[in-house]
């Protein structure tokens, strides 16, 4: 693969899902009495390390499975690029409602409409030509990089059986939409990204800086974990029609359009509420927490309204960016205190 395939199966715009909980894990070790040292500074990045390279891993695995299945039909960058021209080739010649319609005829002649086309959806590198066994290569690499950081954190911790956790992440990266019975598609996607995303990743980071998890601890995976969940709701909204016609069954599948936007806003906002008052209870300076906290909710808040508009290519970047910035709500109390 070129490396603009490299850089477009790990779908960058996704990866602070996997920064942002162990920022809040190391945030609430520290909380909870752990040294901040060059041993702390080491295995969080480590682990942050182990979790970036595994969702990268999970990612690529994705593109393949889904690009084998047929579930990514349509998302050929190819095809993509020829949308993009009659858009701006129609754009030139009349106004914005005419650029769109002349966009939509073209995916109408392309076949690409019957074939569960999404207009702003991202492509995707099996769909796109790439060889799938290229594809599960670039999955298998990143993965075993997590695993030599795993082993890393394993080392310097003693927390061995942090083992088992690796081996588990590692399942439930490929079961998302590998293998014959993938829970992607049973309406499981949404628990497994709360639990790995959320839980695993902030209490298993917090474990191996202080040793233990506290109350704090999941409230921190429990916020992480919702804005996780978000953003695969967002994806999976985007893809609704999709998704229907290859037999994905998602949580939006089943609460529909309208009530997966209320849904999808409720995350955001419960998030939100459990981040603002895990630190309000820790007793930080009100005045700059306050700020802190006012920039996760305007965050938040853009991104609810841009899933309210329907606008998903906006939507997904604020979604993670919201996950940032209720890690930053957890750092800066750290800090604080």
């Amino acid at each position: 693969m070129r490396f603009a395939d490299w850089v477009r199966g790990a779908r960058l715009k996704t990866l602070p899902l996997s920064v942002a909980p162990v920022i809040s894990g190391a945030a609430v070790a520290s909380v909870s009495g752990a040294p901040y040292d060059p041993l702390f500074l080491a295995v969080m990045l480590l682990c942050m390390g182990v979790a970036l390279l595994l969702q990268i891993a999970a990612n690529f695995a994705n593109d393949y499975s889904d690009g084998l299945r047929g579930t990514d039909a349509g998302r050929d960058a190819r095809h993509a690029d020829d949308i993009a021209g009659y858009r701006a080739t129609g754009a030139a010649t009349a106004d914005a409602a005419a650029a769109a319609d002349v966009a939509d005829a073209a995916v109408q002649t392309g076949g690409m409409r019957a074939a569960g086309f999404q207009q702003g959806a991202p492509t995707r590198l099996v769909a796109s030509g790439v060889n799938p066994r290229r594809v599960l290569f670039a999955a298998g690499v990143n993965a075993a990089i997590a695993c030599v950081c795993g082993l890393a954190v394993c080392a310097l911790t003693g927390y061995w059986w942090f083992i088992a956790v690796g081996v588990a992440s590692l399942l439930a990266g490929w079961c998302y939409v590998g293998g014959s019975h993938p829970y992607g598609y049973h309406c499981l996607g949404e628990v497994f990204v709360f639990v790995f995303f959320g839980l695993v990743a902030t209490c298993g980071t917090m474990f191996a800086l202080s040793g233990h998890i506290t109350a704090g601890g999941l409230c921190a995976g429990s916020a992480n974990g919702l804005v996780a969940v978000a953003v695969l709701c967002v994806n999976n909204l985007r893809d609704i029609e999709s998704d229907r016609a290859h037999g994905k069954h998602t949580w939006m599948t089943v609460f529909g359009r309208t009530w997966g936007m209320v849904f999808t806003d409720g995350l955001l906002v419960v998030a939100s509420i459990l981040a603002i008052a895990q630190v309000a209870g820790w007793l930080v300076s009100i005045p700059v927490i306050t700020v802190v906290c006012v920039f996760m909710c305007v965050v938040q808040i853009a991104a609810c309204d841009a899933i309210g508009r329907a606008d998903y290519r906006h939507a997904l970047p604020l979604c993670t960016l919201g996950s940032l910035s209720v890690s930053l709500v957890f750092a800066a109390a750290a800090f604080l205190l």
